[in-house]
């Protein structure tokens, strides 16, 4: 692996990229189940933008009397190989932002249904975001750089391959579901902020899960997100309207770190996590970690996907329950 590095580097200082990095950056590695693991050309180029135009989330290495960031090293590499990128490029990118000042995961979203050929059009709220990222390709060293991150990549790829299958077949059993469907496609974008991971629902019912850098496999958050992509979306719907206790337990769940704002995404947080930890076959410290967080009563929760009905048939029995057990306050 060092040593394709250190030829990957001469390429890049000859201004040559051999060929097969190219091609192999683009190629998909499959579990034995056939969960598709990639990289993505157009999310490396959106958070390459995202890097030089200001986001600099990251791992906190000092508060005082400044912050500064920690960063793996993919994403140090890129950030210092973009510092002296185009100026036109970046004016256009921040003018870009300003007209359409949407959250990140509106992007990520829209680029990520770039690479769908059955995806709908490119939404009105960001027309023109293709063409941006092409200007970043073109006129910045984005294509180098994912040729010099190929072998992280990769490796971050491998790591999941033998972890996958079994969760994956598990949330199907209890979810009640056909054996394989939905599809699920991990995508590893280590140009985001450790820990980080997004979940999308494409048009085909396939997910979409972008996963950010880690020291180990942050499978708990990949099944989290793919199992909150799967929950029908009625039962945010119901519980916002009919949890009773949901606000004071969403209250107290933000004080322990909860990101969720209303009671909806709350209650989809909560079994969607439960779910994820079941079909994992989580330790009890795992749901005692998550009750610390803010996730509350998720090993009964876990225990109610054995109920042959539907989740949204009982979704709201179970937060019910839970609800009547206060979480002590420490």
């Amino acid at each position: 692996m060092r040593a394709c590095a250190q030829v990957l580097g001469l390429f890049l200082a000859l201004g040559v990229l051999p060929a097969h990095a190219q091609q192999d950056w683009f190629a998909s590695v499959y579990t034995p189940g056939g969960i598709e693991v990639r990289a993505d050309a157009r999310v490396f180029a959106l958070f390459a933008l995202f890097n030089r135009t200001g986001y600099d989330t990251g791992t906190l290495r000092r508060e005082h009397p400044v912050p500064a960031w920690q960063y793996p090293p993919s994403r140090a590499r890129v950030r210092q190989g973009l510092s002296g990128a185009e100026p036109s490029v970046l004016q256009r990118a921040q003018a870009f932002f300003d007209a359409h000042p949407l959250p990140l995961e509106h992007y990520l979203a829209a680029t990520v249904f770039m690479e769908d050929e059955d995806a709908p059009a490119e939404p009105r709220e960001l027309a023109g975001l293709e063409v941006l990222l092409d200007r970043v390709e073109e006129h910045w060293p984005v294509p180098a750089l994912r040729a010099e991150t190929f072998p992280d990549y990769r490796a971050a790829m491998r790591a999941y391959l033998p972890l996958l299958d079994e969760p994956w077949r598990r949330t199907h059993r209890l979810l009640h579901l056909p054996e394989g469907k939905p599809l699920l496609r991990l995508v590893v974008n280590l140009l985001d902020a450790e820990g980080q991971v997004h979940g999308f629902r494409t048009r085909q019912g396939a997910v979409v899960v972008v996963v950010g850098p880690s020291r180990t496999p942050a499978l708990e958050k990949v099944m989290w997100e793919y199992a909150r992509a799967l929950l029908p979306t009625r039962i945010g719907e119901q519980a916002q309207a009919r949890w009773a206790v949901g606000p004071t337990l969403l209250r107290e769940a933000q004080a322990r770190g909860a990101r969720e704002t209303t009671v909806g995404a709350y209650a989809v947080a909560l079994l969607s996590r439960a779910l994820a930890l079941s079909a994992l076959a989580a330790p009890p410290s795992a749901y005692e970690d998550a009750g610390r967080e803010g996730y509350f009563g998720l090993q009964e929760l876990a225990g109610s996907f054995d109920n042959p009905r539907p989740v949204d048939a009982w979704a709201l029995e179970g937060l019910a329950r839970i609800g009547s057990e206060r979480p002590s306050r420490k």
